[in-house]
């Protein structure tokens, strides 16, 4: 996509309006600015000697370019069709070049003032922001070792009803308590917690046709991770 500067039908009219305008059609098969860009089957439309630009045909958009940034032998040339002004448009182009640099000059102050009133109103806010963003982060903090003591009940809960051991004796599980420890961060990784834990269960034994009991103790480790659910990444057997 070619990032230059499209200028519309009404806006070159203006400029010829202003300006000492040059028509000219000089086509290049190929033709390599001094910055490196190039552009193939091209045409130089015409020169604003007041701008210093020149308009290009490129895939039917019209694009302005710097003239400083034509190969020399390319300005070359359009110095050669360039016709010798006379005394009044000569003062014609300084007037209109010095209106241009005045409009400039303000449009660039305007822009500075709008620019340092909008970074004092986003310091005002980012205050704000942050004093709110401390709080959310605090809540977040403490909430995240909840959420994860939570999510490991659950899991230690099915684990020890439908999964742990499924080739020993034990048939249905029909009671159980899980005991579980605070979650502790696990050292060296990101949101990973452990929770120590110990299960009590009363199941039936299918090789005597009763009942059994059994606790075992064990961990979980869960991740955590920002705008996620908790994920388990195992249950060890102590």
């Amino acid at each position: 996509m070619l990032r230059r500067i499209l200028l519309p039908f009404a806006g070159l009219l203006a400029v010829a309006a202003t300006a000492a305008v040059v028509d000219v059609n000089l086509t290049y098969k190929e033709l390599r600015l001094k910055d490196g860009m190039l552009f193939t089957d091209a045409a130089v439309r015409s020169l604003n000697t007041s701008a210093g630009t020149v308009m290009l045909l490129v895939n039917k958009d019209l694009i302005s370019v710097r003239t400083v940034l034509l190969p020399d032998d390319v300005a070359a040339r359009l110095k050669e069709l360039t016709p010798v002004l006379s005394k009044e448009d000569q003062e014609a182009e300084k007037q209109q070049e010095a209106a241009d640099r005045k409009k400039a000059a303000e449009t660039a102050e305007r822009r500075q003032r709008m620019a340092e009133e909008e970074v004092q109103a986003a310091r005002a806010a980012s205050r704000d922001l942050n004093v709110k963003a401390a709080a959310q982060t605090a809540a977040k903090a403490e909430a995240v070792p909840a959420d994860v003591a939570k999510f490991a009940e659950e899991r230690a809960k099915a684990y020890f009803k439908y999964r742990d051991d499924p080739l020993s004796n034990i048939g249905a599980v029909v009671g159980s308590d899980i005991y579980l420890e605070d979650p502790e961060p696990v050292p060296g990784w990101t949101g990973r917690y452990r929770v120590e834990g110990k299960a009590y269960r009363q199941y039936i034994n299918n090789q005597s046709s009763g009942y059994g009991r059994d606790a075992k103790e064990f961990e979980v480790l869960v991740q955590t991770r920002e705008g996620k659910k908790p994920e388990l990444v195992e249950i060890r057997i102590k």
